[in-house]
C-alpha cells in the first residue's frame, strides 16, 4: 500500500494497523520503542482533535479490551511525560466541564 494509498484510506490503513498492533501483543519486542511512543502520541492528538470536534463517546463499552490497569499505566505516563499533577486534571475538567456526562458513562444505570 502507497502514502497515498493510506491517506485516501484512512479507515482502512487504521484498520489494518490496529489489527497489527493486536498481533504484536504476543510479541511486544516486535514493535520498536520510538515508534510505539511516537504512534502514541498522535492517536492522543487525533482523539483530542475529534473531541474538541464534538466525538464526545467514550471508547467502546468494554472499553475496546483495554483493562484497568493499562489506562493506569498509561494515563500515568502520559501525565508524567507532561509534568501534569492527576489534581490539575481535575481542576481542568471543573473549570472547562471537559468531562464524560453521567448520561454517557459506561458505568450508567440503563434505561
Amino acid at each position: 500500500m502507497s502514502s497515498s494509498d493510506m491517506l485516501d484510506r484512512p479507515a482502512e490503513t487504521l484498520s489494518r494497523a490496529s489489527d497489527a498492533l493486536a498481533a504484536a501483543l504476543a510479541d511486544p519486542d516486535r514493535v520498536p520503542d520510538a515508534a510505539l511512543r511516537s504512534l502514541i502520541a498522535n492517536v492522543v492528538r487525533l482523539y483530542a482533535v475529534k473531541a474538541e470536534a464534538g466525538m464526545r463517546t467514550p471508547l467502546p463499552a468494554d472499553g475496546g479490551g483495554v483493562t484497568i490497569t493499562d489506562a493506569m499505566l498509561t494515563i500515568t505516563d502520559l501525565l508524567h511525560a507532561l509534568n501534569v499533577q492527576l489534581f490539575e486534571l481535575s481542576m481542568w475538567q471543573a473549570m472547562t466541564g471537559n468531562c464524560i456526562a453521567p448520561h454517557q458513562r459506561v458505568d450508567a444505570p440503563q434505561s
